[in-house]
């Protein structure tokens, strides 16, 4: 499993350099809806990692963005990965270095592997349950800020109305906290995790963007909501992830 482990996570960064090496080569954009963008990167970065998956764990189970759910040949014993390609597609059509590549593992509803790869940044996140978190083989630990220097990320669905969003603005407004939306869930929850942000919402976001970076914020002692409870792996879920503490205290807040 190691040996395999080793192989996944270097397709992952081969796949992240042909997402960039597809850009710079001109790109083809689609639109699946408004300000939901697919380009033939996101399509190539999918199908090349499924089929190192399906080499590797020919029996699990395969949920991607683009190409939908496969389901394990045994989903008793068998675990399924869930795959972003590229999450912040616009960011990364525009030419800005906020995206990346997804990659997790779930078996007996639990998420057991998480991977997040920006390769823009030069950061690889990858966590094990159980076994820490890391960015660039580094290990993670998620502190506390002080009071008054919060700053949190945020997303913002469309599948959610936008009234919402506006009240959460000003619900932080008045709470005295700061707040930043970069539009790649997947890279934010991974930055609560090494403490570029201290904690991330977003009233709905899916599997494939959510789950690696909840394990890396668990691993590296955060606290999240649990995403899996009523069928999250194929509906989404609302995302509440910060430092243990901070948690605590904007859960009642944001009605997590």
């Amino acid at each position: 499993m190691q040996d395999d482990y080793q192989v996944l996570e270097a397709a992952i960064k081969t796949a992240g350099k042909r997402a960039q090496a597809i850009r710079q080569s001109g790109l083809s954009v689609t639109t699946k809806s408004r300000q939901d963008f697919v380009s033939q990167a996101d399509i190539a970065v999918e199908a090349e990692l499924k089929k190192v998956i399906r080499a590797l764990f020919p029996d699990d189970g395969f949920l991607g963005e683009e190409s939908g759910l496969v389901q394990a040949s045994k989903p008793e014993v068998c675990g399924v990965w869930v795959i972003d390609p590229i999450d912040g597609t616009t960011n990364y059509v525009q030419g800005m270095d906020y995206w990346c590549v997804s990659v997790a593992y779930i078996k007996h509803n639990e998420i057991q592997m998480g991977f997040v790869y920006a390769p823009d940044r030069e950061e690889f996140f990858t966590a094990k349950k159980g076994q820490g978190s890391y960015l660039n083989g580094v290990r993670l630990t998620i502190h506390d800020p002080q009071k008054g220097q919060v700053l949190l990320g945020l997303g913002r669905s469309n599948r959610r109305p936008v009234q919402a969003y506006c009240d959460l603005i000003l619900m932080l407004d008045k709470q005295g906290i700061e707040y930043r939306r970069f539009g790649a869930g997947a890279l934010m929850l991974a930055h609560v995790a090494s403490g570029l942000v201290h904690g991330y919402f977003e009233s709905h976001l899916n599997s494939w963007d959510a789950l690696a970076g909840l394990l890396l914020i668990e691993e590296a002692g955060g606290q999240v909501t649990d995403f899996l409870k009523n069928d999250g792996l194929l509906n989404g879920n609302l995302v509440w992830a910060a430092s243990p503490q901070l948690w605590e205290e904007l859960r009642p807040l944001l009605g997590a």
